[in-house]
Formats: C-alpha cells, sequence, structure tokens
C-alpha cells in the first residue's frame, strides 16, 4: 500500500506522541503511588508515634499532678486504641490499657516502668514500619526513575531515527527531481524519472515524464528548421572580415570563422567543441585573444609581414541570461604603421631642433653678458622677448621628446624610495622664481615627514613642477598655491591646489589628452600633463584632477609607499 507524505508525517507524530504520553501516565502513577504511601506514614504511624511521645511526657509530670497525668493519659491511650495499623501494634496497645488501669488505681514505681516499656516498644513498631515504608517508597521512586529514563532513552532514539531518516527519505526523491530538471535544462530530454513509493511524489514525477517527452518530440520536430539557422549563422560568421571567436559559458568554443582559423593556424576541428583554455595552452595567440593582451596590440607574422590586431572581449546577453562571449581581432596594422611614423617623426624633429637651439642659446648668453657696448632698454627688450621664447621652444621640445618616449613604451626609469619632502622641496625650489615675479606664496602642509614612496625622484620632481607650473599660470597675482602630502588608504598622496579660474566642467573629461581644447595656452604646449600621466603610469601611481575643486583646480598625485 503507498503511503502519502501527510499520512507518513501523521503516523510518525502519532508514534511520537503515544510514546511521551506513555512516558507522562507512567509519570503520574509513580507519583500517586508514593504520594499514597507518604499519606499512610502520616496517618498511621506518625499519629502513634506523636500519642506516645505524649504519653512519656505524662508520666514525667505525674509526680507532680497526678490527676492531670490520668485524664492525659487516659485520652492518649484511647487515641492509640482507636490508631491500630501495624502487627503486633494490637496486643501491644492491650497491655499498655491493662498497665495504665494498674498504674491509675495505686501509682508505684513498677506499673510507671511497666508502661514506659510498653510505650518503647510501641514506639520501636511504629518507628520501624515508618522506615519499612520508606524504604518501600524509595523502591518505588527508583523504579519510577528507572522507568522514566528508560522512557525518555526510547524517546529520544525514536526522535533522533525520525530526524534523520525523514529527511533523507523525503531529500532523495528532491535529488532526483532536482537532477531530473538539470537533465532538461542541459537539452536531455530523454531522462526519465523511475517512480516513487510516495503518492503525491510518484504523481509529481509521472506529470516531469510526460513533460520530458513533449519537449522531446518538439526539439526533435524542430531540429531540422534548428540545423538550417545554424548553417546560415556559420555562413554569416565566416562572411566577417575581422577574425572572429565565440565561447560559451562553460568556457567551450562555440564557433570560429575562417579568417580566426587561418591566423591561428588551426582547424576547425581542433578549435571548436573544445575548451578554449585547454587549447590555449599548445596556441600563444589565443592565450594572448582570450586574456592576456586586452586593450594592446598583438603582433602576428602573416605571411612574412608583421601585422598588428587589436583584441577586443565583448559579452552576449540574453533574454535569460548570458550566452557566451565573442573574442574578435581587429587589424590595426595600418594604424600601428601611422602611430610609429609619427612617433619617429615627433622624435626626429625634437632631435634636430636641439642643435640650433643649443646654438641660439650660446648666441642669447653672448649677448645678455656682453659688457663693452651696453645694450638700449627697446635691445634688452628684444633680448629678454627672445630668451622667453627660447625658452619655450626648448621647454616644447623636452616635451616632444618625452612625449616620443611615453608613446614607445621605453620610459627610462631610475626607481629608488626618494622622500616625499625632498621631492615637494625640489619642486618648490625650481618654481621660486616663478612665483615670485607674482607674488605667488605655496602653503604647504606635509604629514609624511619621514615617508619615502616608490618613485624615480627626477621624474616625480618633473611631474610636480609641471603641475606647480600650471598653478602659477592661472593663480591671480599675490595668490597662494597648497600643496598637501599625507597617506590616503594604502598610498601616499600629494595634492596641488590654486585659487585661478579652475577647469570648466566640460573640459575635464579631457585634461589629460595631448592638445586638448582648453590645455593649449599662449604659454604651454598641452602635452605636460599627458606626458606626467604617463610618467606616474609607468612608476606605479596615478594622476587625477579632483571634481570637487571649486575654487580653483586640485590635482592629486598617487604613490605607492616604499616596502
Amino acid at each position: 500500500m503507498e503511503l502519502s507524505i501527510q499520512h507518513r508525517l501523521t503516523l510518525g507524530s502519532l508514534f511520537l506522541y503515544a510514546l511521551m504520553l506513555f512516558a507522562v501516565v507512567l509519570g503520574l502513577v509513580y507519583l500517586i503511588r508514593v504520594d499514597d504511601e507518604s499519606k499512610a506514614v502520616l496517618a498511621d504511624n506518625y499519629e502513634s508515634v506523636r500519642h506516645l511521645h505524649g504519653m512519656h511526657t505524662e508520666l514525667d509530670r505525674a509526680d507532680t499532678e497526678r490527676q492531670i497525668s490520668v485524664i492525659g493519659l487516659d485520652s492518649l491511650v484511647s487515641a492509640q486504641e482507636s490508631n491500630i495499623t501495624e502487627p503486633g501494634e494490637l496486643a501491644a496497645t492491650s497491655e499498655l490499657r491493662t498497665h495504665f488501669e494498674e498504674w491509675k488505681r495505686g501509682s508505684n514505681a513498677t506499673s510507671a516502668h511497666t508502661m514506659r516499656g510498653d510505650i518503647d516498644r510501641l514506639l520501636r513498631l511504629n518507628l520501624d514500619a515508618i522506615a519499612r515504608k520508606s524504604a518501600l517508597a524509595q523502591g518505588n521512586a527508583r523504579h519510577a526513575l528507572f522507568w522514566l529514563f528508560l522512557s525518555a532513552i526510547l524517546i529520544l532514539m525514536v526522535g533522533l531515527a525520525f530526524s534523520v531518516a525523514f529527511p533523507s527519505v523525503m531529500s532523495a526523491p528532491i535529488v532526483r527531481l532536482k537532477e531530473a530538471a538539470q537533465q532538461l535544462a542541459a537539452h536531455n530530454y530523454r531522462h526519465r524519472i523511475p517512480p516513487f513509493r510516495m503518492k503525491e511524489l510518484d504523481e509529481l514525477a509521472t506529470a516531469f515524464n510526460d513533460m520530458a517527452g513533449e519537449l522531446e518530440a518538439y526539439d526533435n520536430s524542430n531540429l531540422a528548421r534548428l540545423m538550417a539557422e545554424k548553417n546560415r549563422a556559420e555562413a554569416v560568421i565566416n562572411s566577417l572580415r575581422d577574425p572572429s571567436i565565440g565561447v560559451a559559458p562553460d568556457g567551450h568554443v562555440l564557433f570560429a570563422n575562417r579568417p580566426a582559423l587561418d591566423l591561428l593556424g588551426m582547424r576547425e576541428g581542433d578549435l571548436v567543441g573544445h575548451r578554449a583554455e585547454d587549447v590555449a595552452q599548445g596556441n600563444p595567440l589565443l592565450a594572448q585573444v582570450l586574456h592576456g593582451a586586452q586593450g594592446k596590440p598583438i603582433g602576428v607574422n602573416v605571411i612574412g609581414q608583421e601585422q598588428f590586431f587589436l583584441a577586443s572581449s565583448l559579452p552576449v546577453e540574453g533574454d535569460k541570461g548570458p550566452l557566451g562571449t565573442l573574442h574578435v581581432l581587429q587589424n590595426i596594422t595600418v594604424f600601428h604603421e601611422r602611430d610609429r611614423a609619427k612617433s619617429d617623426f615627433l622624435a626626429t624633429i625634437s632631435h634636430e631642433l636641439k642643435t640650433p637651439l643649443a646654438s641660439s642659446d650660446i648666441g642669447l648668453t653672448l649677448l645678455e653678458r656682453a659688457g663693452a657696448v651696453p645694450l638700449s632698454n627697446e635691445q634688452c627688450a628684444i633680448l629678454s622677448d627672445l630668451r622667453k621664447d627660447h625658452q619655450r621652444l626648448t621647454r616644447i621640445v623636452g616635451e616632444l621628446l618625452d612625449l616620443a618616449q611615453a608613446e614607445t613604451g621605453h620610459i627610462r626609469l631610475n626607481m629608488g624610495e626618494p622622500l616625499v619632502p625632498a621631492i615637494i622641496a625640489d619642486a618648490l625650489d625650481a618654481m621660486k622664481s616663478a612665483a615670485q615675479q607674482k607674488n605667488i606664496r605655496f602653503d604647504t602642509h606635509i604629514h609624511l615627514e619621514d615617508a619615502r614612496v616608490r618613485a624615480d625622484a627626477d621624474k616625480t620632481v618633473w611631474v610636480l613642477v609641471n603641475l606647480l607650473s600650471n598653478a602659477v599660470r592661472h593663480s591671480p597675482y599675490g595668490g597662494i598655491i597648497s600643496i598637501n602630502a599625507q597617506r590616503v588608504d594604502d598610498h601616499v598622496g600629494i595634492s596641488v591646489s590654486d585659487q585661478g579660474p579652475g577647469i570648466p566642467v566640460d573640459e575635464r573629461s579631457r585634461v589629460f589628452q595631448r592638445f586638448a581644447p582648453g590645455n593649449t595656452t599662449v604659454h604651454g604646449s598641452g602635452l605636460g600633463l599627458s606626458i606626467a600621466r604617463e610618467f606616474m603610469r609607468a612608476m606605479g601611481g596615478s594622476i587625477a584632477f579632483d571634481p570637487a575643486s571649486t575654487n580653483g583646480a586640485t590635482f592629486i598625485l598617487h604613490f605607492l609607499p616604499a616596502q
């Protein structure tokens, strides 16, 4: 007979309830028995003991108050005669009555002594009875404790067995149902659930198997149409000019178009259907595509020519969640060659300009030192303008060289652990003259007197001088530039704040771009902040504009602390 889950729960609960009821009834029976025995001791023997002790008291005062003692003894002996409960107590009480009558008729020491002996014998009878009944009550209490303890163990064992067995009995069908649902989710519509012994679960299994059958029939009917759609999708993928690889969420390669197979030098059967990570172990180019070179150009030798590709990963989302990842390789050979030509041009033109600039610097120096023929005011003004233009050209050439170095990725660094106060002091010394011309004061707050950072001291001073130069340039006459150095979380921060007009909101996103609108002025080249960012990145730090600054502009340098 198949029992439903409800019937199983009901029977199990009733069984546990019956065990607990049995324990309660057993405890009540023994408690009532012990209570009755205690009452019997009180009613039968305790009263006799109390009467007999009263007789001793009356005999003790017979010498002084005989009449009162006779009356008291008569009353107590009568009470004892009406409370005879133990074997032998009747004969002893009769003898006590006889000896009492003799004593009452003529008081003598022999009669009183005999009465005391009768009273003591009756006391021993009742005390022995009390001891015997107490032992019996203790035995009943021990029996009650034993049976209650045995009942408690039985209830505990049955309850534990029920608690352990019932969840396993209930969870096993649920696990089978979960596995069947997972099989359907994996499109294995041939999976079926065997029958259960529980009525509700068996009905659920039948309904589940019917649903799986319907899904299997539907899947078979749509197989041809799905194959046609698959062939059409493969044709579209192969028509893409960029190498493309599709990877499922579980890591298996779903497809790879012809350009991707040619670039990887693999056949479709060696890639599609396999785990991408496993294939990448024997194909370094695929490893770079998957996770090694996102955002960085990848150089590949194609038919004897070096070509460059940019790898990108695009997550593919469906209505029910992620469908996988599409890895695309974009051919950027033309752009890479143009960028390299631009870098070579910048390096060449900068190098070619250094020689005439050096010569002009010597000529300007000689003119400034010529003392034989004094220069007129107009000539001095022209010479001063020439010196400013020369310094500006020298700075631009230096920035172009730094830019070319940064673009090639070969920034020469001399990493060390310079002191933060020393870096700030060197930068302030370099800007002292420019600040004095506008009567600008530097307000420094260094909270890291002995702190060191991991950086190139010269490059760091260059970056800080660039920020201070911008701050001096945009600060009003007599303004204040604040320099703060403090530890922030796990890095060291140095901020530079000015009291200038600040940076417009629409230009803040382009503040670190080369030649961006707003970066170039009559006094700057628009390269300083861009080069500063490259230097900071090369040293493992960063530079950022503080958008919270409202009065002027604030830039923050982040450095890694020295180990």
